[in-house]
């Protein structure tokens, strides 16, 4: 037992860890961030101002008439597409002159029997591409690419002549 006039020393106090190698970096200043404030503002703008112009753009170009060019395709398109569907209704709308005069003549009937004799041959014209539009004041030539579905590797340039009429563009004979 240790004697009460003994005196105990108090414990040493333990040592700090100590860093070894260079000091730390001094912390750096705080950013300012105006920079990339600026920067995300101007781009903001720049994406609104391309908005704006997109917008403009489509919607003059909505409220465009369409060109006499793709009237004609388009009429082009309907005739070829009768013609195939043996849609007689819509041949007889739009076409004009003897050709329409032979399509308004034409009974039905007989028209269903021509035309199903015509797509069991695989005979009926097919347009694969309008090729070339020239537009005249009054009347247009529309250059297509046909072929008959029983010779389909047969491609051919052929020529659709149409007039303008108060109803629009229609798929005429040539004048002779």
């Amino acid at each position: 037992m240790p004697d009460p006039d003994d005196k105990i020393a108090a414990p040493a106090p333990s040592a700090r860890p100590q860093r070894v190698g260079a000091p730390p970096a001094p912390a750096k200043p705080p950013r300012r961030r105006v920079g990339r404030w600026l920067a995300a503002v101007v781009v903001a703008l720049l994406v609104i101002a391309a908005l704006v112009v997109g917008i403009v753009v489509f919607a003059n170009r909505a409220n465009q008439e369409p060109t006499a060019e793709e009237l004609v395709r388009a009429s082009v398109d309907t005739y070829s597409k009768a013609l195939s569907a043996g849609d007689l209704a819509t041949l007889r709308r739009s076409t004009c002159g003897p050709l329409a005069d032979y399509y308004r003549t034409i009974p039905d009937d007989q028209f269903r029997q021509v035309y199903g004799a015509s797509a069991a041959a695989q005979s009926i014209p097919v347009v694969a591409s309008i090729d070339a539009v020239q537009v005249n004041e009054q009347s247009a030539i529309a250059q297509v690419t046909a072929f008959v579905p029983n010779e389909p590797a047969s491609r051919s340039a052929r020529t659709l002549d149409l007039q303008q009429t108060p109803e629009g563009w229609k798929v005429c004979e040539p004048p002779a």
